[in-house]
């Protein structure tokens, strides 16, 4: 009878992580077919600009509800909350991209990256919306604009500051290693 549960027990786990592999391939927001030099990208705001980041790597926008701040935690590293079930790392960029921070709100999110090994979320003071971004129309930053340069790769003509997703990803995996390193994976 033991045995017989057991078999059970493990196949429902097999079935919930099956499940769980299907329903994150399914969330993904695929390109679109015929949109040439045209990517899927999710826009959010911090401080009153608007932030563009692929939207491949965007598993969710997610209502920050519950957040624990990490005292002692050094930028980017802010806090962590609960999201599906799992402890989620989250950074907040503001200081990194030079804008003034308002605090949490009730209109806060938390966009969830899929970061590969360490899902992370971006701290944002709103969802805006999900633009088809033309690369072609990505213009350099303003030489003014240097600080930015290691997080944004450029600017849309509509003012929309267009994301690094490498340097996004190289930030999370930075936070995650030393929230690892402090006892709280991420």
């Amino acid at each position: 009878m033991t045995e017989s549960l057991n078999a059970a027990r493990s196949a429902a786990v097999a079935d919930v992580d099956r499940l769980r592999r299907r329903a994150l391939a399914l969330a993904r927001v695929p390109p679109r077919p015929g949109l040439t030099g045209a990517r899927p990208a999710v826009v959010f705001e911090l401080a009153d600009e608007h932030y563009a980041i692929d939207a491949r790597i965007v598993l969710e926008v997610h209502v920050l509800r519950d957040l624990t701040p990490l005292a002692g935690a050094r930028p980017p590293l802010f806090g962590i909350t609960y999201w599906r079930g799992t402890v989620l790392t989250i950074l907040d960029l503001r200081e990194r991209l030079g804008v003034r921070s308002r605090g949490v709100t009730d209109l806060s999110r938390v966009v969830v990256i899929d970061g590969g090994r360490h899902t992370f979320g971006i701290l944002a003071d709103a969802a805006r919306d999900i633009i088809d971004l033309e690369l072609a129309t990505i213009r350099p930053l303003p030489e003014d604009e240097a600080a930015l340069r290691d997080l944004v790769r450029g600017i849309t003509d509509s003012a929309v500051l267009v994301m690094d997703t490498d340097a996004v990803l190289k930030a999370g995996h930075a936070a995650a290693r030393h929230d690892d390193t402090t006892g709280r994976g991420g």
